[in-house]
């Protein structure tokens, strides 16, 4: 049977839960897509990422939304979802958004709005 573990529990919860929280269709994809798909057999050893449907204008600011794994003997390691500080910080405390992109302080408001100014809102 295959299981699924942890390298860092607790941390990889919380990015899960702000995931959860503030970018509900990555996280649904992450739940109802990824995790399927992570616990079937036959898999090979080595280290992977899996991206999770993100906004484009998310992603020119802060990047991807990644799943970080790896698979030894048939048993998936969750080591990590990036991008990390953001997540922590979501997990922390509530972040006020702008057109659905949380932000943590004054600069990257400001990144957010020069991005939808240079590639729009899509």
């Amino acid at each position: 049977m295959n299981i699924l573990t942890y390298l860092d529990e607790n941390e990889y919860k919380k990015k899960e839960r702000a995931l959860r929280r503030y970018f509900t269709k990555a996280y649904k994809y992450l739940l109802f897509k990824s995790y399927p798909t992570l616990k079937k057999k036959g898999k090979k050893d080595g280290v992977y990422k899996a991206a999770l449907p993100t906004e484009k204008l998310f992603e020119k600011v802060y990047g991807p939304i990644e799943l970080h794994f790896s698979v030894r003997k048939d048993i998936v390691i969750l080591e990590n979802l990036l991008p990390d500080e953001l997540l922590i910080s979501c997990f922390m405390q509530d972040l006020p958004t702008y057109k659905g992109i949380p932000y943590r302080n004054k600069k990257d408001l400001t990144k957010i709005k020069i991005a939808e100014e240079l590639y729009g809102s899509k």
